[in-house]
């Protein structure tokens, strides 16, 4: 039996790594834990972490023995030995208290032990992250991490996940039933501080019919994030008359396929720590249009929030989420397998119709603030609240734990 939560109880964020730490889970779960304080969801985020040189060394002597017994490289951190470990300082403060897991694993001491009220908050499913951008381990080992994972989500109160996507996998894949399965979808990972003074200026949008229109690409992965794409459909449609610039941060010049380093119109800025430069960032962005990232493979790309909270039209692809990362009535969706040309003809159509582009953005305005992190953690904060009364749960069997590193 899950005792139910009461007023007296601790609410835990966890992930791998820090999550009081902008690094960890790209910042995600830092501004989660800050709005979930705000409202009452979360008391305190946990400090799980897996770095250093013991770390390293554990992790070395794992792969070197998976390597030697033929079975692949990689996937340590979905091992119960790391996540025993791992979870080994805390273990004893969560019993009796709530628990909110960003990643798709518990160790199996707390998978099994009822006194712990666990949650997830999840971008995708383990079984959608191996086929969808590449496994790590023999099939073997997949399927054994997979199943752990399952018993993992059967002993939770719920999953919350970042995607209707994402929900689908855990009631067709996992089984879950539907009514533990419930859907948030994340803020913007952007400082409320920087976000309170830029929102307090009025944008102008007088200027959109006699200035190019201007797009913007947030990433560090190009090749995932459709960055040749973009800039092929990009060069092609100022060839075809689009008046358009284009910004992109995040991406080192060098870096970029070589035909593309010299397009005009483009502004490559690189990467900004927004942790030192969140104001200069809110700048960069919001002086945009439209938000672009043509994702070949994602889950719940937060630059799609980014651009929603800053009030950008976006254009984007299909894959996962992503659709559900942006605001409906103010995006260009287009299929993964969309060619640059007719992405191509989308931008020149848009550069023709600036009135389609002002309302669009216009919108985008009015909506900016639903796509903050204090409107996620309330939704949360709520289903937490609901849940209170849970039933009993069949806790799976103990598994064994040992394992070399």
């Amino acid at each position: 039996m899950i005792d139910p939560p009461h007023p007296q109880q601790r609410k835990y964020l966890a992930a791998i790594g820090d999550v009081n730490s902008l690094r960890t889970w790209s910042g995600t779960a830092h501004h989660l834990l800050d709005a979930g304080r705000e409202c009452g969801l979360i008391n305190e985020g946990l400090r799980l972490r897996a770095s250093g040189a013991g770390w390293a060394l554990r992790r070395f002597v794992w792969n070197s023995t998976q390597v030697l017994k033929w079975r692949g490289y990689g996937g340590y951190q979905f091992q119960p030995c790391f996540l025993e470990r791992l979870y080994a300082p805390v273990g004893r403060s969560l019993v009796g208290n709530v628990i909110i897991n960003c990643f798709q694993l518990y160790p199996p001491s707390i998978v099994e032990d009822s006194r712990i009220q666990k949650w997830f908050y999840i971008d995708m499913t383990l079984r959608q992250r191996f086929t969808f951008y590449g496994a790590l381990m023999e099939k073997d080992a997949e399927a054994a991490v997979i199943e752990r994972e399952r018993r993992g989500y059967h002993s939770a109160v719920a999953v919350i996940t970042l995607s209707k996507w994402a929900a689908e996998s855990l009631i067709a894949d996992y089984g879950m039933p539907k009514e533990r399965v419930h859907t948030v979808i994340p803020g913007a990972n952007l400082d409320p501080a920087h976000y309170d003074a830029w929102n307090s200026d009025l944008v102008d949008l007088t200027s959109i019919e006699r200035r190019p229109v201007r797009l913007v690409f947030v990433g560090r992965e190009w090749k995932r994030k459709g960055l040749d794409t973009l800039l092929a459909a990009f060069q092609m449609a100022r060839e075809r008359g689009a008046d358009l610039t284009l910004r992109i941060i995040g991406v080192d010049l060098r870096s970029i396929p070589r035909p593309y380093r010299t397009v005009e119109g483009v502004e490559v800025l690189g990467f900004l720590d927004k942790r030192k430069e969140g104001a200069r960032f809110l700048t960069l962005v919001s002086e945009c249009d439209i938000g672009c990232l043509l994702s070949r493979a994602d889950a719940s790309p937060i630059a799609l929030r980014e651009y929603v909270a800053l009030g950008l039209v976006t254009l984007h692809t299909d894959a996962g989420g992503s659709p559900e990362m942006t605001d409906s009535g103010a995006s260009f969706r287009v299929p993964v397998t969309a060619t640059a040309d007719e992405i191509a003809d989308l931008l020149v159509r848009v550069s023709r119709d600036r009135v389609l582009l002002r309302s669009m953005r216009r919108l985008a305005l009015d909506n900016r603030n639903n796509a903050r992190w204090t409107v996620a953690a309330m939704q949360m904060a709520q289903l937490l609240d609901q849940n209170r009364n849970s039933v009993s749960r069949t806790n799976p069997r103990r598994e064994d734990t040992q394992c070399t590193g």
